[in-house]
């Protein structure tokens, strides 16, 4: 084979190969840079969200809460969590996540469902009688942090 046939046929060879290797790691480039603007993206809304779910949790505070549980707070707390989760955040719970907010969901549901503490809504319900469902409660407060990495120890 001559020379100069040689070096055109290995040179055809040599740029078929490098446009396909460039094609399929552009396109895997394009694919990567799109995964991660969309999880960027997803994480973002999950901030949004998650920023308007923590307030109402604060009257359930383990220490420090303004006012004593009673039934009527946890009616209220229920209702306004239920909205936050129909009408746009429970959308963006994790799946790790949401096994601890209906785990905290039913250990209220158990308190509201009470009826000694139906009978009296405005009677401050005592501790240890709230005290599960406040662990609950914790426990869902870490996996919403672990959801955004917000308790992440840092390298400095």
């Amino acid at each position: 084979m001559p020379d100069t046939l040689q070096s055109v046929l290995i040179g055809a060879v040599a740029g078929g190969l490098s446009s396909a290797i460039t094609y399929f790691s552009t396109r895997a480039k394009s694919r990567l840079d799109l995964t991660v603007a969309r999880e960027l993206e997803i994480h973002n809304a999950r901030l949004t969200q998650y920023k308007k779910l923590w307030p109402l949790f604060e009257d359930l505070a383990r220490y420090g809460r303004a006012k004593a549980v009673t039934h009527a707070l946890l009616t209220s707390v229920s209702d306004k969590t239920r909205e936050w989760y129909y009408a746009e955040g429970g959308l963006y719970l994790t799946a790790a996540s949401r096994k601890p907010y209906f785990s905290w969901k039913k250990a209220m549901q158990a308190l509201l469902d009470d009826p000694d503490l139906q009978r009296h809504p405005e009677q401050p319900i005592q501790p240890e009688v709230v005290d599960h469902m406040v662990r609950t409660l914790s426990e869902l407060h870490a996996s919403l942090s672990e959801d955004l990495d917000t308790r992440r120890k840092t390298l400095f």
